[in-house]
């Protein structure tokens, strides 16, 4: 190549060149191939497809499918430039539904490796096949063959050693062939998929349902029991997702995968939609597994923006944001991650504790979502396993108010418990209260189910419906309240400053990025500190601010762990408990857990 600047002149580059680099854009390695190879497939309305692997991609490529195939004439043109079936107009591009529809692939594919198909539009006439070798025709012919169509790509890169340099091992490239085919399969199960590698089945996927898909595709990677499904529409948008219990998280957001009209994408935005959606769910810092499915009329949508269509502008990202949320909230409310035991024993006086159908009542009534439930004295060496009527509980705690204490114990009290969608009260189960475990645990005994609750998390649980079913009293500042903020927070600020002032925060603007309060809710009493802080990091959406600091609140004033509470609070925090639709702390940990009579029976070897 000639550096000399004087030399440097604007030429037309030859088409062989301007190809090669072209297919650079769209082919940069056997993944990408597999992956417009299969979405091919999948718009030729294949009902099975399988793909061949060998030593990772670069000796061969190979997908056969039973689609609808391509004739004489078209398989003469399908590997020119900006060949395509999928659009003739440039508005197309915006009301079309397949996979593929930019008329790259087979072109760049052609243009960097050994190419041939074989095709046939039915299995009554005949096939035919072509050859083309870096880009260039060698041969077209008939050939014998089914209906459907058979690419086989070998030696990819031959003529661009260059690029294989930047290649990794064999077995690192079929692993993300794998990955790239089970991407594919997972929106498709009416389609039966087969993945070889080397010869060797790998993976079988017949055709299922959704649920069934991504168990199958992801094998013992998660217990099954631990996925759920569901559908929902909101407008012209179709949900449906594969989701993971909230006692299945991880610690990175790898199993968030987004598809929208089959096609998977990279948007930060609607990762995240997931995740808010499950933040009351889960322990901070964890995230779920979900696999969202997404419909969105093609004309809302503009996958023309990345060579991969990895990227996707909407027209409402606002809108389909929300609608996920929601969606996968609600699914998560009827979800039952409490019961350590799928087996136990149920009926209609005594439901399930997993919410399906159970009644909406996330905040408990005013006497006693007010209360703070203060430590009771030291009672070291009550026995737990006695039993007496709440009555007689009553009784001998007013005593004992009246009475120096003497250190003699106090029973257990047993009182009728509600249950989420349960019967009325005189017909519920008996809550049986059994004491109190290492100063943190609540125990009861409930028909045949030990019923454990974490006191603290339950009770700031409680504390923080209360905070955000009511109005907030606000406090005038004598001193106002001054911060800066960066850029993105500045613009996030400005953004929802009028919620802002609904929440009882009066943030008044001094220009340049700097801000200053002249009152905030009474709540916040000494927690300014930490209320500049969560502006300062950019937490734009005013729900989260509330969330976090109403969270922040309710585990500053509820029980501490270590803390004693006497029988009426603990029966008083259980009823309020087991009210509840989401029985979890602000913070996403289980507020309880259910340990079935089974269970207990199979931990120590006995049977009925």
């Amino acid at each position: 190549m000639n550096n000399n600047k004087s030399s440097r002149r604007i030429n037309i580059l030859r088409d062989s060149v301007a190809r090669r680099i072209a297919a650079g854009e769209v082919i940069d390695r056997p993944q990408a191939v597999v992956r417009e190879l299969l979405d091919n497939s999948i718009d030729a309305e294949s009902t099975e497809i399988t793909l061949h692997i060998e030593k990772g991609g670069m000796s061969e490529i190979r997908i056969i499918d039973n689609g609808t195939g391509m004739d004489a004439s078209d398989l003469e043109r399908c590997f020119l430039p900006h060949a395509t079936s999928k659009i003739v107009d440039f508005e197309d591009i915006y009301s079309t539904k397949t996979l593929g529809f930019r008329g790259e692939a087979l072109s760049s594919i052609a243009s960097c490796s050994k190419l041939e198909i074989v095709s046939s539009v039915s299995d009554s006439l005949p096939a035919n096949r072509l050859e083309v070798y870096d880009g260039k025709l060698r041969h077209i012919g008939e050939f014998r063959g089914a209906q459907g169509t058979l690419i086989s790509v070998k030696d990819l890169f031959f003529s661009m050693p260059g690029r294989k340099n930047f290649l990794k091992s064999p077995g690192a490239e079929a692993a993300q062939c794998r990955s790239m085919f089970i991407e594919k399969a997972l929106p498709q199960p009416d389609i039966s998929f087969r993945y070889f590698n080397e010869g060797r089945l790998k993976l079988f996927l017949p055709a299922s349902d959704q649920l069934t898909r991504v168990k199958n595709a992801f094998g013992g990677l998660f217990q099954p029991s631990f996925l759920g499904s569901f559908e929902n529409e909101d407008g012209d948008i179709k949900i449906s997702a594969v989701a993971g219990s909230p006692s299945l998280y991880r610690k990175d957001r790898k199993y968030i995968h987004v598809f929208i009209n089959n096609r998977r994408v990279s948007d930060y935005s609607l990762v995240q939609a997931v995740d808010y959606a499950y933040s009351s769910f889960l322990p901070g810092g964890c995230h779920p597994v979900c696999f969202l499915f997404l419909t969105i009329p093609p004309e809302h949508l503009d996958f023309n923006i990345h060579p991969a269509k990895r990227e996707v502008k909407f027209r409402n990202l606002p809108g389909i944001h929300h609608a996920v949320s929601s969606s996968v909230a609600a699914h998560l409310a009827g979800v039952n991650s409490f019961r350590a035991s799928a087996a136990a024993k149920s009926g209609p006086s005594q439901p399930v504790l997993g919410f399906p159908g159970s009644v909406k009542r996330d905040s408990p009534p005013r006497a006693v979502a007010d209360r703070i439930f203060s430590p009771a004295p030291s009672t070291a060496g009550q026995s737990i396993f006695r039993k007496q009527s709440l009555g007689e509980i009553k009784s001998s705690l007013t005593a004992a108010d009246k009475a120096p204490e003497t250190g003699s114990p106090s029973p257990a009290a047993t009182v009728a418990a509600p249950v989420p969608g349960g019967p009325p009260p005189e017909s519920t189960a008996r809550l049986i209260y059994l004491g109190q475990l290492f100063n943190l645990f609540l125990l009861f005994e409930r028909d045949d189910d030990l019923l454990l609750i974490d006191q603290h998390a339950a009770h700031e649980r409680l504390i923080y419906n209360s905070l955000s079913n009511g109005r907030p009293e606000i406090q005038e500042l004598l001193v106002p309240l001054r911060f800066e903020l960066e850029s993105d927070a500045d613009q996030g600020l400005r953004r929802n400053i009028e919620i802002y002032r609904e929440l009882g925060f009066q943030i008044e603007p001094d220009g340049d990025g700097c801000y200053h309060i002249d009152a905030l809710p009474a709540v916040c009493d000494g927690l300014e500190d930490q209320i500049t802080g969560f502006f300062k990091d950019n937490i734009s959406d005013a729900e989260e601010l509330k969330r976090k600091l109403y969270a922040m609140i309710s585990c500053r004033s509820a029980i501490k762990d270590g803390d004693r509470i006497d029988e009426i609070r603990a029966i008083e925090l259980a009823s309020e408990i087991l009210m509840l639709e989401t029985p979890r702390c602000p913070h996403g940990r289980p507020v309880l857990q259910l340990i079935s009579r089974d269970e207990l029976y199979k931990m120590f070897g006995r049977t009925f």
